[in-house]
């Protein structure tokens, strides 16, 4: 036994248990490393689009102010889709179920989602400045790509026409490379903004082209690039280029209520490139 004890306490027997843990740790902790890399790597991007969705809370309140006002840029049916479909005074949550399990079913029919928990549905809470919400919480098992397409589905809920889609700054820089051209351009440059963004996203060539050959200057095509194919007009014409575009339009889910995210939560799911999301949305409406 004194034996036994003495061999235990070697320090042959301490050093091979030392590398022993040492060869089961380090597997361990590589796969851990690997993991929230993974994890990094699909999480920062999204969570980059953050402040471009804090901005929504703004255009939401220019949208309230677009129902009071009469718009320069908005016809009079584009206003009225606002007021009916986009804010109304009474928030349509059968809709706004409808429009997040058509993308649900289309993302499952891909194989890029797994398990979605029931919506709930939470309880209506005013938000200030003629806003309420209506809170809308889910868990969602989804690939990257799905993960990527929920994010842009977000973004783009409650828009109605291109210059909604574009930034105050890529609007201007669109204006001021017309007025430097031809102040007159700016007639075509507005139809451009109020053109309806589902219409343009499914087709944007014609649109695109028809403003291209009234203006021609090196400076607004290379700002009328930059304004499309890296604004959020390229996740529209990603987005809705892609199946949800035709079933929306099967559907006539189009417009879409406005949404924003209140919670975002990601974590490694059970196998390579999935994800468990959790999410908790906003639906707007009018107050008045």
């Amino acid at each position: 036994m004194r034996f036994f004890r003495s061999f235990i306490g070697s320090p042959l027997v301490l050093g091979f248990v030392s590398m022993f843990s040492l060869s089961v740790a380090v597997p361990l902790l590589a796969a851990h490393i690997e993991e929230v890399r993974t994890v990094r790597e699909t999480a920062l991007p999204l969570l980059a689009s953050l402040p471009s969705l804090e901005r929504r809370l703004a255009l939401i309140k220019e949208q309230v102010e677009v129902t009071e006002l009469d718009a320069a840029l908005k016809t009079g049916s584009q206003l009225e889709r606002v007021r009916v479909s986009v804010l109304p005074t009474e928030a349509d949550v059968p809709k706004a179920l409808a429009t997040l399990e058509l993308l649900r079913s289309t993302l499952e029919s891909e194989g890029a989602v797994g398990s979605l928990s029931p919506i709930e549905v939470g309880k209506e809470k005013p938000r200030g400045d003629g806003l309420a919400a209506v809170p809308l919480t889910f868990q969602l098992s989804a690939r990257s790509t799905a993960l990527r397409r929920v994010m842009a589905f977000v973004r783009l809920a409650g828009l109605v026409t291109v210059g909604d889609a574009l930034t105050t700054s890529e609007k201007n820089a669109l204006i001021r490379a017309t007025e430097e051209e031809n102040p007159s351009g700016i007639v075509m440059l507005e139809q451009f903004f109020s053109t309806d963004l589902f219409s343009y996203a499914l087709e944007p060539r014609p649109v695109e082209e028809q403003l291209k050959r009234s203006l021609q200057s090196e400076g607004f095509l290379t700002a009328f690039q930059q304004a499309t194919e890296t604004s959020l007009l390229k996740d529209a014409k990603e987005f809705f280029q892609g199946p949800m575009g035709p079933a929306m339009t099967r559907t006539h889910l189009w417009p879409m209520e406005f949404l924003s995210i209140d919670r975002m939560e990601i974590a490694p799911g059970s196998a390579t490139d999935w994800y468990r999301l959790t999410l908790q949305l906003s639906l707007m409406r009018r107050t008045s």
